[in-house]
């Protein structure tokens, strides 16, 4: 039961390759009040490609940024694991009633791919009915993965997470509402790899990655930045269309959306992306209606859990 009368407060917290950031919402009825919001950077290299080198860096920020928002054990809380971490396969299904079956069956599918106990992992999944079929993109990660995720908010003394989330959706709850009909891409540059997620009439149908992240450039070098773009923007071009190609997709892009770990280069990628003819590139700030000081990640996070929440 759902008592609509009642105040929440939702806390999204975004830990991130460069910084920890976090907002908390309240939500009265149908209204949003921002209460807070953080960012800390680590004072650290917490990252050396996809390994961690430095967790207590992490459990040091994690802590400022409970105290800053004064997150509560009745805080609703939304994270999300490291993109590398979460294994992604897509599948066709027979169509079923249940999606606990269609986990069932899906891990079924993924144990005998991997030659993993099913006890090890954990498995989620987005369905998408098709005329005959289900079609079933499926989220795979390893128990131990996110038992050492949690480990760190108990650390920094904070609350377990309500919802965690694949790190390469934590952006996507603010984009699905606005996306329409037809076609949208959303590109998100991490440190390592950039994930380049399809959405046909606002549903999520497929993601793909390219090699390249924000690790690969140095900063406050102009020329190596806007060569790090251009190729990011030549690859992400060439995926775009591999991905239209493989869904046999008909229809014109409408939007791909940039997003990345360094928001502050977004702009340049944006500028060298618009030369590529795949429809209307736009920052993601700019695509949702985003102040740039909002924590972008956090907040999509934080909406997440309120969307969760009135599903009841």
């Amino acid at each position: 039961m759902n008592f609509g009368i009642f105040s929440t407060f939702y806390v999204g917290i975004d830990i991130g390759r460069y910084k920890i950031e976090g907002i908390k919402i309240k939500k009265s009825g149908k209204n949003l009040q921002f209460i807070n919001q953080v960012s800390v950077p680590y004072s650290t290299k917490v990252f050396d490609g996809d390994e961690t080198v430095d967790e207590n860096e992490i459990i040091l920020s994690l802590e400022k940024v409970g105290k800053t928002l004064k997150v509560d054990v009745e805080d609703f809380i939304v994270t999300s694991i490291f993109n590398d971490k979460v294994l992604f396969r897509q599948m066709k299904m027979p169509k079923m009633t249940k999606k606990n079956q269609i986990i069932d069956a899906t891990k079924f599918q993924i144990v005998k791919e991997l030659s993993i106990s099913s006890a090890n992992i954990t498995v989620d999944v987005d369905i998408l009915e098709e005329t005959d079929n289900l079609s079933v993109s499926a989220f795979i990660v390893r128990n131990e993965d996110i038992e050492k995720f949690k480990s760190f908010f108990l650390r920094a003394g904070l609350p377990m997470p309500d919802i965690l989330d694949a790190g390469y959706f934590k952006f996507n709850y603010l984009v699905e509402n606005k996306l329409g009909p037809g076609i949208s891409f959303l590109a998100f540059e991490d440190n390592a790899s950039t994930y380049i997620q399809l959405f046909k009439d606002g549903k999520f149908i497929a993601i793909d990655s390219i090699p390249i992240g924000t690790n690969e450039f140095e900063e406050n070098n102009p020329s190596a930045e806007n060569i790090h773009y251009l190729q990011l923007s030549d690859e992400v071009q060439r995926l775009v269309r591999m991905l239209i190609s493989r869904k046999s997709l008909q229809v014109p892009v409408n939007n791909v959306i940039c997003v990345s770990e360094k928001m502050e280069y977004v702009d340049e990628w944006v500028k060298n992306l618009k030369e590529a003819d795949i429809g209307n590139v736009s920052s993601y700030c700019d695509f949702v209606g985003l102040k740039k000081d909002i924590p972008a990640g956090a907040y999509s996070l934080a909406m997440r859990g309120v969307i969760q929440n009135a599903k009841g």
